[in-house]
């Protein structure tokens, strides 16, 4: 019988008790996947517990019955990376999450640049885009194995948030370091961004800004990477260098 790995947030009960299954949880998992009674669920709640469950239903509710709990963070990477991504429109942009998140970053933080497409000009508009992109989130998360849920950052101009100093990489296919280069004792001693220009890249004032700033210019070689490609690339990379190697 397979098991079906769900996030559901909060705190689990002791093991034996019985957990109520919110209602999109019960749609997703009796009529999306259809697990039917005693089905064998992996639970997580996105701050590092993780519980094996059995699935319990009645005609009204769908309960599950805690076999087990315990934290688990063995799926996290070692490195603290935040990926700040220029937005880029619909796909691309659920791409650069999803894989970031695969490859196991610890925060994501959307990014309106010089050559971003994408108009949020209203906090509707951005709550939505931040609630679609967080289930994003979550679904790479119950695919990838991980129980901690990379935080997501309310979308900023590169400007305010250059001015809190992140330190960092800069992605620039024109320049830089190649990244077995970095000194991995300075890159893993604190969380490192690393900063992925929109679809049209960053602009060359913006590279400059963000050098300012402190961030170190890289490149990952002579090639040109759409803006959904670079991120993961870059991550995989350093993931292999200094983290999950």
């Amino acid at each position: 019988m397979r098991t079906i790995r769900l996030f559901l947030a909060g705190d689990y009960p002791p093991i034996g008790e019985l957990l109520v299954l919110p209602d999109e949880a019960k749609h997703y998992v009796t009529t999306v996947l259809r697990a039917r009674h005693g089905f064998q669920l992996s639970l997580f709640n996105g701050d590092g517990l993780a519980a094996q469950a059995t699935l319990m239903l009645d005609k009204k509710q769908a309960h599950v019955r805690i076999e087990q709990s315990a934290v688990d963070t063995r799926m996290e990477s070692s490195l603290s990376l935040l990926l700040a991504q220029g937005i880029s429109r619909g796909e691309r942009m659920d791409i650069s999450i999803q894989k970031a998140t695969e490859l196991g970053v610890k925060a994501i933080q959307p990014l309106f640049t010089q050559y971003c497409e994408v108009k949020l000009d209203d906090d509707d508009k951005i709550s939505k885009r931040m609630t679609h992109w967080r289930q994003v989130i979550i679904s790479a998360c119950e695919q990838s194995g991980r129980t901690l849920v990379p935080q997501l950052y309310a979308p900023l101009t590169l400007e305010a948030w250059l001015a809190k100093n992140p330190a960092g990489l800069v992605l620039d296919p024109y320049q830089g370091l190649r990244l077995q280069s970095l000194d991995p004792l300075s890159f893993k001693a604190n969380t490192q961004a690393l900063l992925i220009g929109p679809e049209g890249g960053l602009s060359p004032s913006e590279v400059s800004q963000s050098i300012e700033t402190g961030m170190t210019p890289v490149q990952l070689g002579p090639r040109i990477l759409r803006t959904e490609t670079a991120g993961p690339a870059a991550i995989a990379a350093l993931q292999s260098l200094f983290g999950d190697a």
